[in-house]
């Protein structure tokens, strides 16, 4: 490549170059400004006392003012690195006018060569740039400065892909099709059929699986029977026959299957189905090309082509410092000790370019500019309280060095005011409830802006008091403590203030109420006054403080702080005890008002108060068909109560019902909990006669007892034939015990085979008399899939919500679970 091409090149890419970006501090010649035309110190003192104290700004007297510019040098120094950047090209690289193309063991070292006359220009560029007027001392910004002006670029033919552009896919190898992953290419899976699972025979639906069934069967047996009649003293028996039916269960092989299995009406009894991923072909488009054959070569991105560029980018850092000169005074090392480089350049009356260096002309590296300033830096003496002071403050905005305590010193007395108040009523008594000699001088200290600025930094809970410069952490500490234990006494003090009339709201309350309403009511009463009381209590805490500090937002923010203290406490107990004793004195101490009534005295009798376990009163118009709608509508207790007097008077329909419910132990008080086998076989025993006596009117819930009792064995030989009948007579008259028992039997296979589709039907019937219970069961069979060819989860769920809202627990626990 021609150097001198190069170089032509460079030049005229000098408009590579970024905008420099203006800067707030420019570099105009020095300029001294007149001293009428600057703000004062003094003005600013008086300014600061007349806004944020309660002073006049007559209590300031000046003694001497000092008003200098100091010098100072402010230095940039701009680190210039030459960076060497590479980057892997391929056949999309598009060159531009200046790149130039060369062989792949030239592009590295063409570009290093590059480095030297990069950073000379660079620092060139950069040096005539500072020189430029109006020239921000900060407007060079890191980054890079000089771009490149040539890419140094070479292209071979891309190997892996010969120049094509394209590879084969890794695969399929280019036939488009892979083996399908589910059948592995043998176009047949495992049935997935519910029960088969690739084995062809699923359970048969008629005798679920077992292989056999039963059936009930009524045999009818001709017996004689004797009659023995008495006549004169003597007796003669005579004999007739009578036709008796004898049930028995007779179990036989299933027609439907063999040995409980049947063909899977899915796979037809093969086990294997036709794969639906390759629709039974075998193959499936590849997955990694996508049918296409092949992919795009990763290294030339599909061009043919790859290789590499090369070229030099100029970044530059700048950095800064400020420099005082060695007779400088101390106040001004302070300053720049005080305040950064940047804000020294912004506060700077004046500053102007000294001279810009470039080091190591050869290959420069860095390049220095060097600016003159000013920092105007003024000096008070002054008079505050027969108190002299040495003030400081600098900068065109002239910042507070030191203030050396002249508004701390007025404000101080305020505060001492406030210390003296806390100190003579520490310990005044138990009963001292004055608190005008503490909101007075709180409200002085308060009525500073800069007292209350130190406040509400110290309510707010900041690290840092408001006022730094201003006042010192020592005073801040001082107004945190006076304040706070200000806050606390007022609490306190108010609320000995407010004890004695919220005891006296609440007695009166609970007086007046408990003489038109009793004792609880009176309770009640007066514990609301009680509550009352401490709500308008809170509210006058707010109010006084409101007043005090400036505002509700303070005030509140004052309570949540003062609340967090001892004396707080003392004040809950100060304004709740009493009243809550004299509450409770009142509702304890009053006697219990009976109000007259205007009912008979036998009326009065059944509507006085009863024992928890009492049983429940007896209508007049007790009936045996009223005690069913009770029980069958919940009220067990009221029933079994009825009942009892129904069988007392000998009423016949009431024998079958009662004997169940105390069979089963049902409706008396008290918690549920499982019988012993004595108390199983007591209740048997008791039972036994009324059931009896029911079966005589044929009574349904006889039957349905009795059923239970040859069933399980209770007081009778097991027969199971025989109690399924008499249960099935009794679900015949519409009892749902009797349906929801044959459906558990069956279920269950107690005694009997399993049969889920008779267990469904009693169930159904039962769920269909509104029994929750069943309703639950029959979702169970849903879940299972029993009677079902598959288990129906949404039908069981869906049965669930319903027991659910009738009061189920057991459904609410599976509804809210997701299962049972």
């Amino acid at each position: 490549m021609n150097p001198s091409t190069e170089t032509a090149t460079d030049t005229a890419g000098s408009t590579d170059l970024p905008a420099v970006p203006a800067s707030t501090v420019t570099a105009p010649a020095p300029i001294r400004l007149d001293k009428e035309e600057l703000p004062t110190v003094l003005g600013k003192l008086r300014t600061l006392v007349q806004d944020k104290t309660r002073f006049e700004p007559q209590d300031i007297t000046p003694l001497g003012e000092e008003d200098v510019l100091q010098d100072f040098s402010l230095q940039a120094n701009y680190a210039l690195e030459a960076r060497f950047e590479q980057r892997v090209i391929n056949g999309y690289f598009a060159p531009s006018g200046n790149d130039c193309h060369c062989g792949l063991h030239e592009v590295v070292a063409l570009a290093h060569a590059q480095e030297k006359e990069r950073l000379r220009r660079a620092a060139a560029k950069l040096d005539n740039a500072l020189r430029q007027p109006g020239q921000a001392y900060n407007g060079i910004e890191a980054g890079v400065y000089l771009p490149h002006a040539v890419k140094y670029w070479h292209l071979d033919t891309c190997s892996a892909c010969s120049g094509k552009g394209r590879i084969g896919c890794h695969t399929c190898h280019g036939s488009t099709t892979e083996t399908c992953w589910s059948c592995h290419g043998g176009r047949t899976v495992s049935c997935d059929a519910y029960g088969c699972y690739g084995s062809g025979k699923v359970s048969c639906s008629y005798c679920s699986g077992s292989g056999t069934v039963s059936e009930q069967v009524t045999d009818y047996i001709t017996v004689q029977v004797p009659t023995t009649t008495y006549s004169n003293g003597s007796s003669h028996t005579s004999y007739h026959s009578e036709t008796r039916p004898q049930y028995r269960t007779e179990y036989r092989s299933c027609y439907h299957c063999s040995y409980g299995k049947v063909s899977c009406s899915t796979c037809h009894g093969s086990g294997n189905i036709n794969c639906g991923t390759c629709r039974a072909s075998g193959n499936v488009t590849c997955r990694t090309c996508s049918g296409v054959g092949d992919l795009r070569c990763t290294p030339c991105d599909g061009s043919g082509k790859v290789g590499k560029a090369a070229w030099v980018d100029v970044h530059v850092a700048p950095g800064y410092s400020v420099s005082l000169p060695k007779q400088a005074p101390d106040d001004a090392r302070r300053i720049r000790d005080k305040e950064s480089v940047h804000s020294l350049a912004a506060i700077a009356s004046s500053m102007g370019l000294a001279k810009v260096s470039i080091y190591n002309e050869d290959q420069p590296q860095e390049v220095d500019a060097l600016y003159g300033a000013k920092l105007r830096i003024v000096r008070l003496d002054a008079s505050c309280n027969a108190e002299k002071h040495h003030l400081v403050a600098y900068g065109t905005d002239l910042r507070w060095l030191t203030l050396d305590d002249i508004v701390e010193k007025l404000l101080r007395g305020d505060l001492k005011a406030l210390s003296d108040a806390l100190a003579s009523s520490a310990d005044d008594g138990l009963f001292s409830a004055h608190v005008q000699g503490l909101l007075t001088p709180l409200r002085d200290v308060a009525a500073s802006e800069l007292n209350a600025d130190v406040i509400e930094s110290v309510l707010s809970g900041d690290a840092d008091h408001a006022h730094v410069d201003v006042v010192s952490a020592e005073y801040a500490q001082n107004v945190r403590t006076c304040v706070l234990g200000a806050l606390r006494q007022v609490y306190t003090r108010l609320a000995k203030q407010f004890w004695w009339k919220s005891a006296l709201a609440a007695l009166a309350a609970a007086i007046a109420t408990w003489f038109f309403a009793g004792r609880g009511a009176a309770a009640l009463a007066g514990l609301l006054v009680t509550g009352a009381g401490y709500w308008l209590f809170k509210r006058k805490v707010k109010a006084v403080l409101s007043e005090a500090l400036g505002g509700e937002q303070q005030a509140e923010r004052a309570m949540g702080i003062a609340g967090k203290g001892r004396r707080n406490q003392l004040a809950h107990v100060l304004i709740l005890a009493p009243a809550s004793l004299a509450v409770l004195a009142a509702s304890y101490g009053l006697p219990v008002r009976v109000r007259p009534v205007s009912a008979p005295p036998q009326a009065a009798m059944a509507s006085a108060p009863v024992a928890p376990h009492a049983p429940a009163v007896v209508p007049q118009d007790a009936t045996s068909a009223k005690a069913v709608k009770l029980y069958e509508n919940g009220d067990k207790a009221q029933a079994l109560a009825m009942l009892e007097s129904l069988v007392g008077k000998g009423d016949a329909g009431a024998y079958g019902l009662y004997g169940w419910m105390l069979l089963m132990g049902e409706g008396k008080p008290g918690p549920v909990t499982a019988p012993t086998a004595q108390q199983r076989e007591a209740r048997q025993v008791a039972a036994k006669p009324l059931i009896g006596k029911g079966l005589v009117k044929n009574d349904s819930y006889a039957l349905t007892a009795k059923g239970v009792m040859l069933a399980e064995g209770w007081q009778e030989a097991r027969n199971m034939a025989r109690g399924l009948d008499l249960l099935k007579q009794a679900a015949n008259k519409g009892n749902a015990q009797a349906m929801h028992l044959l459906g558990l039997y069956h279920v269950r296979g107690y005694q009997i085979p399993v049969n889920h589709k008779e267990a469904r039907k009693w169930f159904t019937l039962a769920a269909d008399k509104g029994s929750a219970g069943d309703i639950y069961n029959l979702g169970l069979m849903d879940w299972e899939g029993a009677g079902l060819k598959r288990p129906d989860r949404a039908s069981a769920m869906q049965r669930w919500k319903i027991a659910a809202a009738m009061g189920e627990e057991r459904a609410t626990k599976a509804v809210a679970q997701g299962n049972p």
